[in-house]
């Protein structure tokens, strides 16, 4: 089963060839843009996970944590539009957006007083961050900006 990353790959390789012949829709450029800005977003999280560093020593991990998190604020604020897409938007919205702060919340409170148990404790612990925001920011982001799975049409 392919990955979300994987998904959103395609997706631009399919959207990107529909540009290419032109005569594309707005709500096309539209998606397009999104799906350019979640693979950005993940691709960066991966890089978080990957550059981890793996010591006990907390000046090294205080510095990635501090980047990472000032990355994550930075995600729960930015690109806030989308259609209005019905009554329920600005609830779904407000759902979406509490849920992802809570999670922030809560990785925040844990890390406020980590100390690792061992080198590799920090990196563990910042995969399993990750692993919980992604699903509740990708759960923001479709209250903006729907993607799906099979999200280009025939042209």
């Amino acid at each position: 089963m392919a990955t979300v990353l994987e998904n959103l790959y395609n997706l631009r390789s399919e959207m990107d060839q529909r540009i290419a012949k032109g005569g594309v829709p707005a709500d096309v450029i539209w998606r397009h843009g999104e799906i350019v800005y979640r693979i950005g977003v993940l691709e960066t999280c991966q890089m978080f996970c990957r550059t981890a560093p793996v010591t006990m020593e907390t000046q090294f991990l205080l510095g990635h944590y501090k980047m990472l998190d000032a990355y994550v604020q930075c995600l729960a604020l930015e690109r806030r539009y989308g259609p209005n897409r019905g009554p329920d938007t600005q609830k779904e919205r407000d759902a979406a957006q509490n849920n992802l702060g809570r999670v922030i919340e809560d990785y925040r409170k844990r890390f406020s007083s980590f100390s690792p148990s061992a080198p590799d404790s920090y990196s563990h612990e910042i995969g399993k961050v990750i692993q919980t925001l992604l699903p509740a920011w990708l759960q923001f982001r479709n209250t903006f900006v729907p993607i799906k799975k099979k999200e280009v049409p025939a042209s």
